[in-house]
């Protein structure tokens, strides 16, 4: 009780704030290597106080960087990932953490609450995004571990979300996002998920198998 007493009043602490917003954009290569554009719109009125929002992350499970050393460490010893720029800025009453990372193999690619797998789809392939509910220690027999991202949806807008952007090496078969395209886009709100009794949600897209010339050619200047 205590610990969803202290995840209220870290949200009530956001919705006083302002919203927390996470853009993550990646690039996949046909290889299964990419790259990996993060942003982080902090209000700067949380920002006054780290060490409170340090231990309101620590206590809910909510985490992210609020500094250049935070982001760097993030991804500190994964092999073939490499942190290639980082700034701060700030706009609009928002302090803005921004990011781009390269890495060999997307499943390598570890960070808060959020894993990565690709796997063969028959003769295509599918990209997997699981978001790991740290609020969830314990699992009511009568509810999924798992919560679709389209049931996510149905709940009341996020203040505190993320948006994933995912662009393919090829054509894109199917997803349970938005498609345009080779993109696809997913916005999550994050309140619904955390409150929810969901282990995890999975974010999922399956991208053609078999590259024409044109994919080759475009991915060898990406």
């Amino acid at each position: 009780m205590q610990r969803y007493i202290k995840y209220a009043a870290f949200i009530g602490l956001i919705l006083l704030s302002g919203c927390i917003n996470v853009k993550e954009h990646i690039v996949l290569n046909l290889n299964g290597s990419g790259s990996m554009q993060l942003s982080y719109y902090i209000p700067e009125a949380l920002m006054k106080d780290q060490n409170s929002l340090r231990n309101a992350m620590v206590q809910t499970g909510i985490e992210f960087p609020l500094t250049v050393k935070d982001f760097n460490e993030q991804f500190a010893g994964l092999k073939g990932v490499d942190v290639k720029k980082v700034s701060v800025s700030t706009d609009k009453g928002y302090y803005i953490l921004d990011g781009r990372v390269k890495f060999r193999a997307i499943k390598d690619v570890r960070m808060n609450n959020v894993q990565f797998q690709l796997a063969a789809a028959g003769n295509n392939r599918e990209l997997t995004i699981s978001l790991i509910n740290a609020m969830t220690r314990t699992q009511d027999t009568h509810t999924s571990a798992r919560m679709n991202y389209e049931n996510i949806l149905k709940g009341s807008l996020a203040n505190y979300g993320i948006k994933f952007k995912v662009s393919f090496p090829t054509k894109v078969i199917s997803a349970n996002g938005n498609i345009q395209d080779r993109d696809v886009t997913w916005d999550v709100p994050m309140n619904v998920f955390l409150k929810s009794q969901a282990k995890t949600m999975e974010l999922r897209a399956v991208y053609s198998g078999s590259p024409t010339i044109f994919d080759r050619i475009r991915d060898f200047f990406r």
